[in-house]
């Protein structure tokens, strides 16, 4: 019986589709991660998934991107993953901020396989060497944060590293942290 609707920032879409088989009770709605860009159309995006479910469990797998989501997280039906984006939800917050800390910029697999799109045609760098600039003064070093979903993009990092100007490691994280998350969410849903 799925009972939640799980309304999922498709930034996690291959994690939560390969992890699904272990939330049976959720019924998952992907909605499209460059909305984060946006969070005036990404909460009009979740106002009409909600209004088209029946009342009744929700949990966003979401950082703090809108207001909104944040104010029904704190209602009773809902709840949402711990962290305030989508790099803390797998990382966990204190490893997430000991690498900000350090300095550090993550990329995640999704938006890795179209990072040029971001920077150019949703942050409006007119080419990379702007997004470059502005990437190192505030950070000195990428983190790509390896789920497991997909092989390693080698070569795509090396073009990332390579155009913007700053060294890339991979930070191997598999599954456990970000089903964990999920999991201590539905716990706080069913225990409302």
């Amino acid at each position: 019986m799925k009972d939640i609707l799980a309304i999922t920032c498709g930034i996690f879409q291959a994690e939560m589709e390969q992890l699904a088989p272990r939330f049976p009770r959720m019924h998952f709605v992907f909605i499209e991660s460059m909305l984060h860009m946006r969070p005036d159309l990404l909460q009009n995006r979740i106002d009409d998934v909600l209004a088209e479910h029946p009342r009744g469990k929700t949990l966003f797998i979401y950082g703090d991107c809108t207001p909104r989501i944040v104010e029904l997280s704190r209602q009773p039906g809902y709840a949402k993953t711990a962290g305030i984006n989508c790099c803390e939800i797998m990382l966990g917050r204190e490893d997430y901020r000991r690498l900000r800390r350090a300095g550090a910029f993550f990329f995640l697999p999704e938006w890795t396989l179209r990072w040029r799109d971001v920077f150019e045609r949703e942050l409006g760098f007119a080419g990379v060497r702007g997004a470059g600039e502005m990437l190192r003064e505030v950070h000195n070093h990428f983190i790509y944060l390896d789920t497991g979903v997909m092989p390693v993009p080698s070569a795509l990092l090396d073009e990332i590293s390579r155009e913007l100007e700053m060294p890339m490691t991979v930070l191997t994280l598999g599954l456990g942290r970000f089903e964990h998350n999920v999991a201590n969410a539905q716990e706080m849903l069913d225990a409302q």
